[in-house]
């Protein structure tokens, strides 16, 4: 979001701004549909469906910038067989505007959905006596790798061209995902004491899993 326009602009929008403006609707349309599903849905699985299609989304987005020929000022590698790929098949550098465009729209959708939201979350993990604390860690982490992404950003677009940038993306994305299934427990449908004694014993996502599955026997027969 906070390069969109930049990237609009490398592709030939003739107003970036206002096309970056649709990213920040989507991101708040579906920040807002993340804030009702997020209970119903659960947060480790909002998160397993959500990452997947954000590393789909950086994929496409990378796919479509290697037929897009940019500007010969843009700072950015601008590879031979763009222009060849271009050649050989007219409209596809039209076609490939409007797919990063898409791209970007389908990831920030998804990310809005999960880990645009979820990390905000994160408190209920933590014990009482080191809730602030485990808090602020929390969130000094994720403000430093925003730090980080929104440093590199641009100097990668230089050094490694945009779509090999999506591609290390899709990689990073793919990386925490793996993290999320292995140590990322489900606390749907738990009350505070019961997320608490959640990271007593390892990470606890087994037993997660099956308070998870216990409480939605129990709520499923009630009704």
């Amino acid at each position: 979001m906070y390069f969109s326009a930049t990237l609009f602009s490398l592709v030939g929008f003739s107003s970036p701004t206002l096309t970056s403006l649709s990213v920040a609707v989507t991101n708040f349309a579906f920040t807002m549909m993340s804030l009702f599903l997020i209970d119903i849905v659960g947060r480790r699985r909002i998160l397993l469906v959500s990452i997947p299609i954000m590393i789909f989304a950086l994929l496409s987005c990378g796919i479509a910038f290697r037929y897009v020929v940019l500007p010969p000022d843009a700072g950015v590698p601008n590879l031979a067989a763009s222009h060849e790929a271009v050649a050989e098949v007219p409209g596809t550098e039209n076609t490939s505007t409007q797919l990063v465009l898409a791209s970007v729209i389908l990831y920030v959708a998804a990310y809005a959905l999960g880990l645009g939201n979820v990390p905000w979350q994160q408190s209920e993990l933590f014990p009482l006596y080191v809730r602030s604390l485990g808090s602020g860690l929390s969130t000094a982490t994720n403000w430093g790798s925003n730090f980080v992404v929104g440093g590199t950003f641009l100097p990668m677009l230089d050094l490694l061209s945009p779509s090999w940038t999506f591609v290390v993306y899709a990689i990073v994305c793919l990386v925490g995902w793996f993290l999320i299934w292995c140590v990322y427990p489900e606390t749907k449908g738990l009350n505070l004491e019961e997320t608490g004694e959640l990271l007593k014993y390892g990470w606890g996502v087994e037993q997660s899993l099956k308070r998870t599955q216990e409480h939605e026997r129990v709520s499923s027969t009630t009704s």
